[in-house]
C-alpha cells in the first residue's frame, strides 16, 4: 500500500485532472470535507457534486502544492490555488484568481478520510461576484 503522502498526491493529481470519478474512488466511506468557512461536509452525492461543479465554473481549477509535510496519516500542502471563473465557459482575464492555500488531508488504509481547506475565499467570491454584476 502507498504511503499516505503518495495518496495524498495522487488525490490532488485527480483534482488537477478534472477526474471526479477518480476523486471518489480515493475517498473513504467515512470522508469529510471541510471548506475555508469551517463547515463539514460528508454526503457523496453531494461531494461528487460540488467537485462537478467547481471543475464547470473554474474549468483550469488547480492546486499547485510548493510545499508538503507529512506526519504519519497527516499531510500538509501549502501553496496556491487558481481557476477562472468562468461558469458559461467563457474564460476572461478579470475573472482569474489566485489564492495562496493550505490543505491538510488525512488518509487511513490507502484512502483519503479527511480533506479540509485553509484559503482567503473572499477573493474568489468577489470574482464570481463582479462577474454577476
Amino acid at each position: 500500500m502507498a504511503a499516505p503522502k503518495q495518496i495524498v498526491l495522487e488525490f490532488i493529481k485527480r483534482i488537477n485532472e478534472h477526474d471526479v470519478d477518480g476523486i471518489m474512488q480515493l475517498l473513504s466511506t467515512d470522508y469529510q470535507f471541510v471548506n475555508a468557512a469551517g463547515e463539514r461536509f460528508s454526503d457523496r452525492n453531494f461531494i461528487r457534486d460540488t467537485w462537478r461543479a467547481q471543475f464547470k465554473n473554474h474549468p483550469d481549477y488547480r492546486i499547485r502544492a510548493q510545499h508538503v509535510l507529512a506526519d504519519g496519516d497527516a499531510v500538509g500542502l501549502f501553496g496556491v490555488a487558481s481557476g477562472t471563473y468562468a461558469p458559461d465557459g467563457e474564460m476572461r482575464d478579470e475573472d482569474k484568481w489566485e489564492v495562496p492555500s493550505a490543505f491538510l488531508v488525512m488518509s487511513r488504509d490507502g484512502l483519503i478520510t479527511y480533506f479540509e481547506s485553509f484559503a482567503d475565499a473572499s477573493i474568489v467570491f468577489n470574482v464570481m461576484n463582479s462577474r454577476a454584476e
